[in-house]
């Protein structure tokens, strides 16, 4: 017994000397050593995370306590590689200090993460700027609204950002509709499947029996690149001119107007009347306007103003007015329209370039 002591007294021994060495020779380990100790001290006094983070103590900050976020926050907070003074600063003044810099974030135009990420005293912009990464890709589901990525983020970083009651978040009291990406693809123009309405192209096509039943069994598709065996709406609209002129028109104006009941009528009109004049990129294009015009309009009907994406590679974003989208095409794209879509409906994807 006293052997097996002693030789374990041994092994505890090398483990610390060789803890030491590395202690004095690696300033990173001295670092993560003395901010998990440290954290193992503060926890045995009270001063967890958990505890830091209690509603009484970081008034007015209080989205972190939405169900089932705290949990989330904290190993966020964990995994983020800093000193302890980044750390437990950032605890103890959590809730009375903006990590973000709102006016920077929602200044129209296109940032780089850097121009509104900000540090403040002890804790540095690099912590920041790794927690919200870290947060980034949060999603959540508050009273049936789902908060897709980059939205947690921002809220819990800053007292002056809240989760909106009507949407995404309220950004000094402007309410903000926001789009994160993480990689490429963007995020789909829907508030629910209530946003559209319903085409009654039955009518039409009964005036074309000869029609090739694929056209018939599914809603067309607005992308101009292949679709498979799917169809354009421009290609069924002038194979129907073919079987009675006008009927083309008859058929776009159906699906346009009874489908996007929120849509810009002007922009409708320019579809119905260049279906059979522009080509199929520039006829694309127009469809996927007024499908951003319908979620514009619904969004402005909610007192919405502002549009925020964000996206994670590369880490920039772009704010612009709800009215203005049009300036900033050299940050954004529209895309992937499919009439058919049972998930989404004729919802039109945002995306960062």
């Amino acid at each position: 017994m006293l052997i097996k002591q002693i030789i374990n007294e041994d092994v505890q021994s090398d483990r610390i000397n060789f803890i030491v060495d590395q202690l004095k020779t690696n300033p990173e380990v001295t670092k993560r050593v003395y901010r998990l100790v440290q954290n193992e001290v503060d926890s045995v006094a009270g001063k967890s995370p958990k505890d830091l983070l209690a509603p009484a103590l970081t008034k007015p900050e209080q989205d972190h306590t939405v169900k089932g976020l705290l949990g989330t926050f904290i190993r966020a907070l964990n995994d983020t590689p800093g000193d302890y003074d980044d750390f437990s600063t950032f605890l103890t003044t959590y809730g009375q200090v903006s990590y973000i810099n709102e006016a920077e974030l929602m200044k129209p135009g296109f940032s780089g993460w850097g121009a509104w990420l900000q540090g403040n005293g002890k804790v540095s912009e690099g912590f920041i700027t790794q927690l919200y990464k870290n947060l980034f890709d949060t999603k959540l589901n508050i009273q049936g609204s789902n908060r897709g990525p980059g939205e947690v983020g921002l809220a819990l970083l800053s007292p002056n950002i809240k989760f909106a009651s009507i949407g995404d978040l309220s950004i000094n009291g402007v309410e903000v509709e926001v789009k994160g990406e993480i990689s490429s693809g963007g995020g789909r123009l829907k508030n629910n499947i209530n946003d559209f309405g319903k085409a009654n192209l039955a009518p039409i096509y009964a005036k074309a029996p000869d029609l090739d039943p694929a056209i018939t069994a599914k809603l067309p598709t607005g992308n101009p690149g292949k679709s498979g065996a799917r169809y354009h709406f421009q290609d069924v609209a002038k194979m129907l001119d073919e079987v009675e002129l006008g009927l083309g028109q008859e058929y776009v104006e159906e699906l346009f107007r009874k489908t996007f009941i929120n849509g810009d009528s002007g922009l409708i009109d320019s579809v119905v009347a260049n279906y059979d004049r522009a080509d199929k990129v520039s006829i694309s294009k127009l469809a996927m306007e007024v499908a951003y015009s319908s979620y514009a309009n619904i969004l402005k009907k909610k007192k919405f103003s502002m549009f925020l994406l964000l996206k994670l590679q590369g880490e920039k974003s772009v704010a612009f007015d709800l009215d203005d989208w049009r300036d900033y095409m050299d940050y954004i794209k529209l895309g992937s329209l499919d009439f058919n879509d049972t998930q989404n409906g004729p919802a039109v994807q945002i995306s960062m370039l």
